[in-house]
């Protein structure tokens, strides 16, 4: 009897376990993630050039400068094009350094990092003609077509060049182009309902952690590791509801190959006086709280107990980083708001004590970068981030 019953469960296990029918397991599948809305987008720099301005600049709440849209935008549209200075990627991060004070003057440490697109773009000088409120590092573009020679042959004669394009913040208007100046869509926040005994911070405790000067609008953002992972999921989340635009990079002719400019497109209906709002990436919220915690390393002779919180909040974000990568790579396509193959984690940083050792060339480079980081002088709880870290 009792081997009876025995073999009578093995048999019920078995049958429910079956597999289900080609075709219904087919139907059950969930669809696949792909890039065919983003790829769907495409830009008409003719159009776009003889319309008036489509966007103008507004307050934004809690985020300093808008754009908005000034008309009725339809999905597909062209509403502004990213503008500012092309240069060739630089070899060195010094180079990098030399570009951005060579641009933004004085104020470059505020914008360091903050509005910056790599791309890819031909080598053709002409091709597409040029941002109006843009300016090119001379070489950059290095070649020009013959009178009579055909655009796609000539960009496809010049090949392609890697650039970088650093976004134009100051006296930007809409006329010249201004999607360098749409805010994102959300926030990685800090926390606000745990006080430190309870293992978090409150917003008012991470001053030292937000690299503060006027140009830094955002509320600041989540520092502890498991509230840091909380605040990323929100924000993964918010990325198919509330993104309306994508950046874009304009095409040449039927060459197949790129242009060296970038401008905004409506992923849906956008009515008059409603804001832009891109998705930036969770990694570039995260890549400002870790220069944030680097800047207090570097420049604030932190105690050792206070460097070790410090490094321990580096690693935390570096971690979260690569956690969000598939969810919101996922969330992008959907959105049609970014290609899946953008959404990238933090390159992890060398360990801390091998990046600042007196005979570092990055000590050197850091210690300019982050020259002026106001430094706080009250301990942050370096016992909080120990156990959340994982």
């Amino acid at each position: 009897m009792l081997r009876w019953l025995r073999l009578s469960c093995a048999a019920l296990v078995i049958e429910r376990a079956a597999p289900l029918n080609p075709l219904r397991r087919l139907l059950r599948r969930p669809p696949p993630v792909t890039d065919q809305i983003y790829e769907s987008w495409s830009v008409d720099v003719e159009a776009y050039e003889r319309a008036d301005p489509r966007v103008t600049l507004q307050e934004s709440p809690g985020a300093g400068t808008g754009v908005f849209a000034a008309q009725d935008l339809k999905e597909g549209s062209t509403a502004t094009e990213y503008v500012g200075l092309l240069a060739e990627c630089p070899d060195t991060r010094s180079g990098d350094l030399a570009l951005y004070q060579s641009y933004y003057g004085e104020n470059w440490r505020k914008y360091c990092q903050r509005y910056e697109i790599g791309l890819t773009g031909a080598r053709v000088a002409d091709a597409v003609g040029r941002a109006k409120g843009g300016s090119v590092v001379a070489g950059s573009l290095k070649t020009t077509c013959n009178v009579d020679e055909d655009l796609d042959a000539c960009v496809t004669r010049a090949g392609e060049g890697e650039y970088v394009l650093l976004g134009k913040v100051e006296r930007a208007t809409v006329d010249e182009g201004v999607a360098q100046l749409i805010n994102d869509h959300s926030t990685i926040r800090a926390p606000s309902h745990l006080t430190p005994s309870e293992g978090s911070l409150r917003p008012s405790d991470v001053d030292g952690f937000v690299l503060k000067d006027p140009a830094w609008p955002y509320p600041p953002v989540a520092v502890d590791g498991a509230a840091l992972r909380r605040a990323t999921q929100e924000y993964v989340s918010n990325i198919e509801s509330s993104t309306n635009c994508a950046l874009v990079q304009a095409t040449i002719g039927s060459s197949g190959l790129f242009a060296p400019r970038i401008f905004a497109v409506c992923t849906r209906d956008i009515k008059k006086g409603e804001e832009l709002r891109l998705t930036y990436g969770a990694e570039w919220w995260l890549a400002q709280l870790r220069r944030a915690a680097l800047a207090q390393v570097v420049s604030c002779a932190p105690s050792p107990r206070r460097a070790a919180a410090l490094e321990a909040m580096i690693r935390a974000v570096e971690d979260v980083s690569v956690d969000a990568r598939d969810a919101q790579a996922a969330a992008c396509a959907r959105a049609g708001c970014m290609p899946r193959a953008f959404v990238q984690p933090l390159e992890r940083m060398a360990p801390l004590d091998e990046l600042l050792a007196d005979d570092s060339w990055q000590k050197i480079l850091l210690a300019e970068e982050f020259l002026g980081a106001e430094c706080v002088v009250d301990e942050i709880y370096a016992d909080a981030f120990q156990p959340t870290l994982k």
